[in-house]
């Protein structure tokens, strides 16, 4: 059965050894593997039964994004595996493995030695994946409005990142205006402290008289500005 043609029963005794691919019925789809057809995969599910005893791997269809059928192409598996957020550990296409790179804050923060004298890395400057479209809506309720009543809503679109999906106009949402604007000022020539400059500008003759509760403030914007980077980083909005 290479086309999973076929449904077989499973024995009573091996059911509870392979209840992800065991019907409610006792049935299973079946796909078999050759070593002609598939030598890669057959080694796979051999190697498989030598460590575990059972012979067989479960096989489901690939694609993990709402609405849209079973990937087709290297292109779409590699957008699929991306969107899976790392629910999917890894992709494997013929010889190559593929797994998804966490953010590389080390590379986003730059280093310096410990007396922090001596600059180690130079920080890495965020940079745009391509050209992108911003729209920004709001919505509000009648009458006179406040700063509460106004609920914003920024989107993107840039149809050369690896995640870009087209359902839906291609349109990514993001959480807010800040995400918004860290994408806007992400041209490669902007570092963390470029970034950070622009919302903790501070003058310096008055830095050290500066409360702990700013302190503190600026702290949290810090942090999230971060954040913030990273997220866009891991959806594939801007790299470093």
């Amino acid at each position: 059965s290479p086309y999973m043609s076929l449904t077989a029963m499973v024995r009573k005794d091996k059911r509870s050894r392979i209840p992800a691919v065991t019907h409610v019925d006792g049935s299973s789809r079946l796909q078999t593997v050759t070593a002609e057809a598939e030598p890669l995969y057959h080694k796979l599910i051999t190697k498989f039964y030598e460590l575990t005893g059972v012979p067989m791997v479960l096989n489901t269809s690939f694609n993990t994004l709402p609405g849209e059928p079973i990937v087709e192409s290297p292109k779409d598996a590699i957008r699929s595996f991306l969107c899976s957020m790392g629910s999917i550990e890894m992709l494997v296409m013929g010889d190559y493995i593929i797994k998804r790179k966490k953010a590389p804050l080390r590379s986003l923060l730059g280093e310096t030695d410990k007396r922090g004298k001596e600059l180690l890395l130079e920080p890495s400057c965020p940079k745009r994946t391509g050209p992108c479209k911003f729209e920004t809506t709001f919505e509000a309720d009648d009458g006179e409005m406040d700063e509460d009543s106004i609920v914003t809503h920024t989107r993107v679109r840039m149809p050369l990142r690896p995640m870009h999906n087209e359902i839906g106009g291609g349109w990514y949402e993001l959480l807010d205006e800040l995400e918004g604007e860290l994408l806007s000022v992400a041209d490669g020539t902007n570092s963390l402290n470029d970034i950070l400059a622009q919302y903790t500008a501070t003058d310096e003759s008055k830095a050290s008289a500066m409360s702990k509760e700013r302190q503190e403030e600026t702290q949290l914007l810090v942090q999230n500005i971060v954040h913030r980077l990273v997220r866009l980083y891991e959806n594939t909005l801007i790299s470093w």
